[in-house]
């Protein structure tokens, strides 16, 4: 198999596949290193393929519809399990954190977080990397693009990090 055809096959998967697929499962299943497949992801994201990197691996942005909407939220580090776990139990996904940065401006990390299960895995590979939030750049501001199936489940997880003291409004 060449490049161009190992390449239309890692599509082939990423379209079929409802979860992530790490760069080491992707090597394996095509017998080359992760490194080839990082390149090969590169080359097809500049070939105009929707591919987004998350902490679990690739996928392709699957258009549905959905409502989504961006939050900013202040807190320090040892609440942060509580803020993600408030938006997945109401029904969010969160995509993406953001922090406005003085000499870089914005700044966005990649989360893709559905469920309880996806941010313990985020938060242990935190403390196993010793990684620091971006939240810390800017004293805990920062903003989650989330996404969810109604308006409803947006407002609901507002609501309560409003109680919680951790929305910025």
């Amino acid at each position: 198999m060449n490049a161009e055809q190992r390449r239309d096959k890692i599509l082939d998967l990423l379209q079929s596949h409802p979860e992530p697929l790490s760069g080491n499962e992707l090597a394996k299943i095509f017998e080359v290193t992760r490194q080839i497949i990082v390149q090969d992801i590169a080359i097809l994201r500049a070939s105009g393929k929707d591919i987004i990197a998350t902490a679990q691996g690739y996928m392709i942005k699957k258009p549905f519809p959905v409502c989504t909407k961006q939050i900013a939220v202040c807190h320090d580090e040892r609440d942060t399990q509580e803020e993600l776990l408030t938006f997945v139990e109401c029904g969010c996904k969160v995509i993406d954190v953001i922090v406005e940065h003085p000499l870089y401006g914005e700044l966005r990390g990649m989360l893709m977080l559905s469920n309880s299960q996806d941010v313990d895995t985020f938060l242990n590979a935190v403390n196993r990397h010793k990684a620091n939030l971006l939240s810390r750049l800017t004293n805990g501001v920062h903003i989650h693009t989330v996404e969810a199936i109604n308006f409803d489940c947006i407002s609901r997880a507002e609501k309560l990090l409003k109680e919680k003291g951790f929305l910025l409004e």
